[in-house]
């Protein structure tokens, strides 16, 4: 049984890194709903949102959150690092992820944001920077195999 739970949670961590994770709001007022305002998106993740998400969880102690009344008063953190994983982009957090943090606050219901959270929270403890490693990995290859290499004999 524990088996399964591991490779299930292992599954969520690569499809969030892969291909994205999409939340959607259901008691999101009917003007978002028909603007399609409800959903909140998180792309795959790049390797310095990665990190910015890890540097949150490791200067607030996220990971040893085990109540609900711990959770309420590390709430504005919390939404801070659900608006790194949405933004995703070095320019967007330095300079809107305040700001979408407060709006996450105040517009999405709490169960989703902690749903949202606990999912990352999984992902961190999983991936262990693994889409960190397979950069830095290809890049490395690209260094040591350069693809084009021109014309190695003098021509006629």
């Amino acid at each position: 049984m524990m088996a399964s739970t591991n490779n299930v949670r292992l599954a969520a961590a690569n499809m969030l890194l892969d291909r994205g994770v999409r939340y959607t709001i259901s008691d999101a007022p009917l003007f978002w709903r028909l603007l399609r305002l409800n959903k909140i998106e998180i792309s795959p993740l790049k390797a310095g949102a990665i990190i910015e998400i890890s540097r949150i969880i490791d200067e607030d102690k996220l990971d040893k959150i085990e109540t609900i009344d711990e959770a309420k008063r590390k709430l504005d953190r919390i939404a801070l690092l659900i608006a790194v994983a949405v933004l995703n982009n070095r320019i967007k957090i330095k300079y809107l992820s305040v700001y979408l943090s407060k709006v996450l606050l105040w517009k999405v219901p709490l169960n989703i944001l902690l749903t949202i959270f606990y999912h990352i929270i999984q992902v961190n403890h999983l991936t262990d920077f693994t889409n960190i490693t397979r950069y830095f990995a290809i890049q490395a290859r690209m260094m040591m195999n350069p693809k084009d290499m021109g014309q190695q004999e003098a021509g006629s």
